[in-house]
């Protein structure tokens, strides 16, 4: 036989063989998922894409292949510094696992500039935008099935820019197969935002659908956050806060959908880095750090109980965000986006943090310098004091009456221990829902918001009777009258109708004037012109509307000297217990539950004297010349106070 016989011979026998080889079989089961994942695939329509990289949306959802393999892209080590482990990674290379180890994409991801842009550009302009999709099941409800997407954006340009981002939609059926999934509607579905999801039922108005059975998703700009309409949103969540626009969409993309086989030995053969246990981009502190990938999110292995757990009713749309223009909004959106800014800048340079404490250190400086801090007797109440004088006299007030203090102070500590007994039975929710997208039956979202708004008005109303117990004290010791718990309760009490009635108009204010963000200035204004309201109930024995009034009058014509020193020590008050558990978490290895302890308490402790240096500067501002001895003693930079200057 000659050579060219004998070769094609050979390659007969080859293909023949080939052909003999029977195809590896797809399971039924598998064909009813592609099939039910190819009927509800979404509808993507991404933002505007801008004038340059630093505007509208530069970012598709991505192939995966179209990252791996590609030359600017290595597998780094978890060690310090990340050793280079593999350029140019494959899929059956991240199939080994890797736990700790990261890929490293082209560019900074704390200065972006136009790097992963450019880069984006290039690699998709050769692959189609891709979304994953996974069928699967849970063991704690047999009875339900989940339907996921996963799209992969190489790029996460949000407030906490971070390379890789993973974002899903997925859709509960009450039915155990897919073939069961083919013969009914979904019954709710989930959108991810910010480590969590926003959910809605099947067919609410909020949801829109094409063809019948795609849902239509609205990536924010830059942050990728899925929502289910055009608006302005804050996002908030483990990975930030800023606002969420998806209010210019202007590409609507159908993406091809890569189907992911129910059971992980067939889908690790056809998409072997579904193994990977690393991160899906550079590691970085904090929420900047690259994003695990799908297979190591609960919403895999336990979809149903991860969506009962972390999906919430409903996203906060900016007030008046298409109404007012960026003038209203965009005070709010650059304010967040300028203080991350910062923040990225000095996560690795180390000058720059050191410079800025050392300017906040000089501030603060200058601020005390300017005050007096001597002659700081707590009684009488009932006099002029400089600023820093308000808060030596709380120190003094509370060091002479430890007991009278230290019940006010366990007030504070019972409100901590109930904040943490309350989160603690929110976490330890177990429920089964009958309908995951029933969002106020048994929605977990739901439990966590109205627990952090009972909160909220515990919080403001213990303040409010400890700033009126304070004042009730005050005034008792000024006028040699007994002082006790009892008996400061006691006033406290028959005052609280117009103390009521006060808390309410003085916080529903802010509240509304806050909300809608381009009136967030008159909230400040009105907080601190307003803010001697309650002492004045108390010392003055007026009305709610009196007491309002006369707290404006105290202020007026001297607002700054006052809004400073009450932001001073209400902030540092405010801001006390999570300094300290800020750094005993970074510095220690306590359980975070006792952190949160030790926070609560400093919280705890700090209150009743920034209530009493409040009242102090109440009565700083009501008392007339003729009351106020010694307030000749003042430095001159203090002589503001007199009775012309103020």
């Amino acid at each position: 036989m000659t050579l060219r016989g004998t070769l094609v011979f050979a390659l007969a026998g080859a293909l023949f063989a080939g052909l003999a080889q029977p195809a590896a079989a797809v399971s039924p089961e598998d064909t009813a998922a592609q099939t039910l994942a190819d009927r509800y695939a979404p509808v993507v329509r991404l933002q505007n894409l801008g004038t340059s990289c630093d505007s509208g949306e530069q970012f598709q959802p991505t192939d995966v292949n179209a990252v791996l393999g590609d030359q600017q892209v290595a597998l780094r080590g978890p060690w310090r510094p990340p050793d280079l482990v593999k350029t140019q990674p494959e899929g059956t290379d991240l199939g080994r696992g890797y736990p700790g180890h990261f890929l490293d994409f082209p560019g900074d991801p704390l200065r972006p500039g136009c790097d992963y842009a450019e880069w984006s550009a290039r690699i998709n302009s050769t692959h189609p935008a891709t979304v994953y999709a996974h069928v699967a099941g849970d063991p704690a409800y047999p009875g339900k099935l989940s339907l996921e997407y996963w799209f992969f954006y190489i790029f996460n340009d949000y407030n906490n820019t971070h390379e890789g981002d993973w974002e899903s939609v997925q859709l509960i059926f009450d039915a155990a197969t897919p073939e069961a999934a083919l013969a009914t509607e979904p019954t709710a579905i989930g959108f991810s935002q910010h480590g969590g999801a926003e959910r809605a039922r099947w067919g609410d108005t909020k949801l829109e659908i094409v063809d019948g059975s795609h849902p239509v998703v609205y990536p924010a700009a830059g942050s990728h956050a899925n929502k289910y309409g055009q608006r302005l949103y804050l996002g908030r969540g483990s990975e930030g806060l800023g606002c969420d626009d998806t209010t210019r969409p202007a590409t609507e993309l159908r993406p091809h959908v890569a189907y992911v086989p129910m059971a992980r030995a067939e889908y690790l053969k056809e998409y072997p880095w579904l193994a990977f246990e690393g991160r899906w981009g550079e590691r970085q502190r904090s929420f900047f750090d690259g994003p695990t990938g799908p297979n190591q999110k609960d919403s895999w292995v336990r979809p149903i109980q991860d969506a009962e757990t972390t999906w919430r009713d409903d996203s906060t749309i900016v007030p008046a965000g298409r109404v007012l223009g960026p003038s209203g909004t965009g005070v709010f959106c650059t304010a967040v986006g300028a203080g991350s800014n910062l923040l990225r800048e000095t996560l690795d340079r180390i000058w720059l943090l050191v410079l800025i404490l050392a300017a906040l250190v000089a501030v603060i400086w200058f601020a005390a310098s300017r005050t007096r801090w001597s002659d700081a007797a707590p009684l009488p109440a009932r006099r002029r004091r400089a600023w820093g004088q308000t808060v030596a006299s709380a120190l003094q007030l509370f060091r002479r009456r430890p007991g009278l203090f230290g019940a006010f102070a366990a007030t504070f500590v019972v409100l901590g221990l109930a904040t943490l007994l309350l989160a603690d039975l929110q976490a330890a929710r177990r429920d089964s829902p009958t309908d995951l997208g029933a969002p106020t039956q048994h929605a977990t979202g739901f439990w966590a918001s109205l627990i952090a708004l009972a909160i909220t008005i515990l919080t403001a109303a213990t303040y409010v009777a400890l700033l009126a117990a304070v004042t009730s004290t005050l005034d008792r010791l000024d006028r040699d009258a007994p002082a006790s718990a009892a008996l400061t309760w006691r006033d406290v009490r028959a005052q609280a109708r117009p103390l009521a009635a006060v808390s309410v108009r003085y916080f529903v204010i802010i509240a509304v004037l806050t909300i809608i963000v381009a009136t967030i200035p008159l909230a400040i204004y009105y907080a601190a012109s307003r803010a001697f309201a309650i002492p004045a109930v108390m010392a003055e024995r007026v009305s709610a509307s009196a007491a309002l009034r006369r707290s404006r009058l105290l202020v007026k014509g001297r607002w700054w000297r006052t809004a400073w020193p009450l932001a001073i020590i209400v902030g540092l008050g405010l801001s006390i217990g999570p300094i300290a558990g800020i750094i005993l978490l970074l510095a220690t290895d306590l359980q975070p539950r006792l952190i949160n302890v030790v926070s609560s308490l400093l919280f705890a402790v700090a209150m009743p004297l920034v209530a009493a240096a409040v009242v102090y500067l109440y009565f700083d501002r009501a008392v007339t010349d003729a009351e106020s001895p010694g307030s000749g003693d003042l430095p001159e930079p203090d002589r503001t106070y007199s009775r012309q200057g103020r």
